[in-house]
């Protein structure tokens, strides 16, 4: 019986969470692996939380109960904090150390808490924890749209994903087709990320 595999994508409106969320469900469906995805909205506005979820092998429904996430990727450090809950305990996480201040804090209404308050919460939770600033890598790339994919990338290296990165970058290609400019950029943004995790990964153990 396949086993299933589910993944959480925590961040803010703008940033391309479904775009990421699509490619994912592309490789496993080209794996020919039953996947289920679902996007959770927030606030109904630019950088509004945004949640996806991503089930792989043998399920039935989109939902992910919470503490049973095998991957969460947070494409913002105050969103993975909010969306921790459902990362199972040494579960794999995939921090963007990229700062999104919400309007609530833009507006001076809260405080943004400092990265260490941050990861101090992470850690409390699971110790396989991928830090990196992916918007700086996409800017070293030439594009900070990478971003997402440089941290799709990431993922594809963590022991026991159950995609292929050769499937992740036909998926890549199939979602971006017609948009021929950007495939190859976001071809090498995804090495590049395969590259940075598995150096991280290394590094952990």
């Amino acid at each position: 019986m396949e086993q299933e595999y589910n993944i959480v994508i925590a961040g803010v409106g703008g940033l391309g969470i479904l775009t990421a969320t699509r490619i994912l469900a592309e490789a496993a469906l080209i794996e020919g692996k039953n996947v289920m995805s679902s996007e959770i909205h927030g606030l109904a506005q630019r950088y509004g939380s945004i949640i996806s979820t991503l089930r792989i092998g043998k399920v039935l429904s989109p939902l992910i109960k919470k503490g049973s996430a095998d991957l969460l990727i947070g494409l913002e450090p105050i969103e993975t904090l909010r969306n921790i809950h459902y990362l199972k305990n040494n579960g794999y996480l995939i921090l963007n150390l990229n700062i999104i201040p919400p309007p609530s804090v833009a507006a001076g209404l809260e405080d943004y808490p400092s990265i260490d308050e941050i990861l101090n919460a992470l850690n409390s939770v699971t110790k396989y924890i991928l830090k990196v600033n992916a918007l700086e890598i996409a800017m070293q790339l030439g594009q900070p749209v990478l971003q997402n994919t440089i941290l799709l990338g990431m993922a594809f290296s963590i022991p026991g994903f159950p995609l292929k990165p050769e499937s992740g970058e036909l998926a890549i290609r199939k979602v971006f087709k017609g948009r021929e400019k950007i495939i190859d950029p976001n071809i090498k943004a995804f090495k590049k990320g395969r590259e940075i995790g598995e150096s991280l990964i290394k590094s952990l153990y």
